[in-house]
């Protein structure tokens, strides 16, 4: 099954409107580059380049520090930004929005995949798909109606391990209609045993599906194995047997217990009238009660230095490479460095292991932002697994060297950090803002900043957060974070690719030491 950076993206049928649930894409061609000549350049700043046995930083090791005042970006979209309180503790977060007439409603709870246990994995998603399988007022089949002739959809979404939704998103004309249907959705759910038996079966084939995937079930297999007795050993989703031991009863137990007021913020974003949108959610929403539930803290996995091999024999003459470890938290200054550092390795990941080496339709790294937060290093398609390793640990000696591909062009393939920086600063806040195009995915920022810091504002400081890094911070966070980290990796394959991976080159230079 796909794991919750992805899996829960596949289960949103309901939200075909929403847009802003789309994954963001990896870049590669069809066919790989044909193999050409290594260059001097990589491997002279591989051998240049000496690991150094890891330990986690007790402290950030990026210098950088915000501004006194905010930057011109936080700056416009404060005035636009208010909160409330209903009478049941729920904070409302709304933003104004005027550019389109798209209503967009989350109510999201904190808490994911720690509120429940790995044998009932699956129940706070299962859940909050059957309140939109009809409420005591509107039957599904009605449900469905008022969706389809008024461009709306109501249903829920999972953001990864912590947090998930409840979700309506609608025409500002049909507000009103809508949020009543929504409203008792939440409230008075049905919970009907027809409509819990097609939800837990749609649920089952859609893991079934996934799991006939090679990549998703390399992600699956490698966070079962290094999240081993952590909470996010477990899919948000579950799995097919978790799914298969939880009833209705069970369901309706959760949903009285764990899905009222205590986890619950409440986040709006569309051209509302404050006053009469908080008004709306008072007579409703904040009329469900408190059951005294307490989120637990969610704590740091042990990493674990190890090689994962995987028979997938459908997969003939092609292998999935991931590897995952630790990395710093969310709220530290590391993490935004990071996430630029990622942008530049990528390229580096694209030129040597695809372009130069042809080794796989495509590679990339990310930094996944959780309660427990850690990077990942993909080489997706390879038909090289044995060798791709080594090129991996190029591309990251590269960086940590300080050079990145040249985006300058001319005779010099790659070019100092501090040449470039700019560049990738650029890119970077360009992606930042095509992930908030749609008013759900600036929903889906505020509550995730709310969530994660604390502040639902956080989020507007990301592009001063970026302007303040320098090549210095860059090398740093690299050095710290990746070189010499424990990094859980695994491979799958048919038995000819598996047969051709050393895991002592695995556990060389990114992973542990010999």
């Amino acid at each position: 099954m796909k794991r919750p950076e992805s899996m829960h993206k596949t289960l949103l049928a309901l939200l075909a409107l929403l847009a802003s649930f789309a994954l963001a894409a990896c870049v590669g061609s069809p066919e790989p580059a044909a193999p050409v000549a290594e260059p001097e350049a990589v491997a002279a700043a591989s051998e240049a380049f000496e690991p150094i046995p890891y330990a986690f930083p007790a402290q950030p090791v990026s210098a950088w520090k915000l501004p006194a005042t905010p930057g011109s970006y936080m700056a416009a979209n404060l005035p636009t930004i208010e909160t409330r309180v209903l009478s049941n503790g729920v904070t409302v977060i709304v933003k104004k929005n005027p550019a389109n007439r798209v209503f967009s409603l989350k109510v999201a709870y904190k808490g994911g995949v720690a509120m429940v246990s790995p044998e009932k994995a699956g129940l706070e998603a299962l859940t909050l798909a059957l309140l939109a399988r009809g409420s005591e007022r509107y039957p599904y089949a009605e449900l469905q109606k008022l969706a389809y002739e008024k461009s709306s959809a109501v249903g829920y979404t999972s953001s990864g391990y912590d947090w998930s939704s409840f979700d309506l998103s609608t025409i500002d004309k049909y507000w009103d209609g809508m949020f009543a249907v929504f409203a008792d959705c939440l409230m008075n759910p049905a919970f009907l045993s027809t409509q819990f038996n097609l939800v837990q079966n749609d649920f089952k084939v859609t893991i079934q599906k996934s799991m006939a995937d090679p990549y998703n079930f390399a992600v699956s297999r490698l966070h079962e194995k290094m999240f081993a007795g952590h909470p996010y050993a477990a899919d948000y989703a579950g799995t097919v047997a978790s799914l298969s031991s939880i009833t209705l009863d069970e369901v309706k137990a959760y949903y009285r217990q764990f899905l009222q007021a205590d986890r619950m913020a409440i986040v709006a974003v569309g051209n509302f009238d404050t006053a009469k949108l908080v008004a709306s959610l008072e007579a409703t929403i904040g009329k469900m009660p408190r059951t005294g539930v307490v989120v637990p803290e969610v704590p740091r996995f042990e990493p674990k230095a190890e090689v994962y091999l995987e028979r997938f024999d459908k997969s003939k003459g092609i292998a999935y490479v991931r590897g995952d470890y630790p990395i710093a938290a969310v709220t530290s200054p590391d993490f935004a460095t990071l996430q630029l550092a990622y942008s530049m390795l990528n390229e580096l990941l694209f030129s040597v292991v695809r372009t130069d080496h042809g080794a796989c339709y495509s590679v990339w790294s990310n930094a996944h932002g959780f309660f427990n937060p850690y990077g990942s290093l993909v080489v997706y398609k390879t038909s090289k697994p044995g060798e791709v390793k080594g090129w991996v640990d190029e591309s990251i000696a590269l960086l940590a060297s300080g050079k990145t591909l040249n985006l300058k062009g001319g005779a010099d393939k790659y070019a100092p950090i501090a040449e470039t920086i700019e560049a990738y600063k650029a890119k970077y806040v360009n992606a930042f803002f095509g992930n908030q195009q749609t008013n759900a995915e600036m929903a889906s920022q505020l509550a995730s900043s709310l969530f994660y810091f604390g502040d639902h504002l956080e989020y507007l400081r990301f592009i001063d957060k970026v302007r303040a890094i320098s090549p210095e911070d860059v090398v740093a966070a690299v050095k710290a974070y990746v070189v010499g980290a424990p990094i859980s990796w695994i491979v799958v394959g048919d038995a000819g690719m598996i047969s051709k991976v050393d895991k002592s080159k695995y556990l060389w230079f990114t992973g542990k030491l010999e």
